[in-house]
């Protein structure tokens, strides 16, 4: 039996235009080569064959190795160092998606391809994906057809593509799911404590220091799991508490 995505699949396809390529190529830099802090309204997507860089995105400091990639959402600030003795060679897409893409696969957005939802509501902006050579091999026969130019090669350029979309979302999916575990242990642990000691002389600080988070993560916790201040959690179990 079909799932929905290869139902979709089917159909998704019908523009020549769905994927619009703008950087495509495997690049060297040496060693010490900068680029400076920029933006764009494309998606980059980089994979390191050889050596090593940093970027520094929306302040925070990126180490890549050689079979990282890294996928940077339109209009994320970022720069580019290379830090290692022997240069760096890498992977580099920089593309966009139609509309007609992101509309086809509305159905399967949440389930299955998380990097399109990802491009479409803005939640993060970027994925580092350590060792992962799959990503890297797909790249490089993009960029292959796009250089070659033959025979049908827009076609098999989308179909490498969809398999770029799918190959990236296994990945973000992975992350949501080791990332919602581990929120999920922090409040199990939080509300345990809470519930052994009824509240008594009860702190949000000394509560995120037993949990080894911060406060503001733990009120970030609370909020989106029980859409309660961990103070009015707290409350509540006093009163029903009192109620028995």
């Amino acid at each position: 039996m079909e799932s929905q995505l290869q139902s979709i699949l089917k159909n998704s396809f019908k523009s020549e235009k769905d994927f619009t390529l703008e950087v495509f190529r495997i690049v060297s830099f040496e060693s010490g080569f900068h680029f400076k802090m920029h933006s764009h309204k494309r998606i980059e997507l980089n994979y390191i064959l050889q050596g090593s860089c940093v970027m520094m995105l929306e302040n925070e400091l990126i180490k890549l190795n050689r079979n990282n990639s890294i996928l940077i959402f339109p209009d994320s600030k970022h720069d580019f160092y290379v830090d290692s003795k022997s240069g760096i060679k890498i992977v580099q897409l920089e593309f966009q998606i139609d509309e007609q893409i992101l509309a086809a696969f509305q159905d399967v957005l949440q389930s299955e391809l998380s990097f399109l939802l990802n491009l479409k509501v803005k939640a993060n902006n970027y994925y580092k994906i350590p060792n992962n050579p799959e990503i890297g091999n797909c790249m490089e026969r993009i960029i292959k057809e796009n250089k070659l130019k033959r025979n049908n090669f827009q076609s098999l350029n989308n179909l490498y593509f969809m398999e770029l979309i799918i190959l990236l979302s296994r990945y973000i999916n992975r992350q949501l799911t080791i990332a919602a575990q581990q929120e999920n242990e922090y409040l199990k642990k939080a509300m345990g404590i809470i519930h052994s000691n009824f509240c008594s002389k009860f702190s949000v600080s000394n509560l995120a220091k037993e949990c080894n988070i911060s406060d503001r993560y733990l009120r970030k916790l609370f909020n989106n799991y029980l859409e309660s201040t961990p103070q009015e959690y707290c409350n509540n179990l006093k009163i029903r508490k009192a109620t028995e």
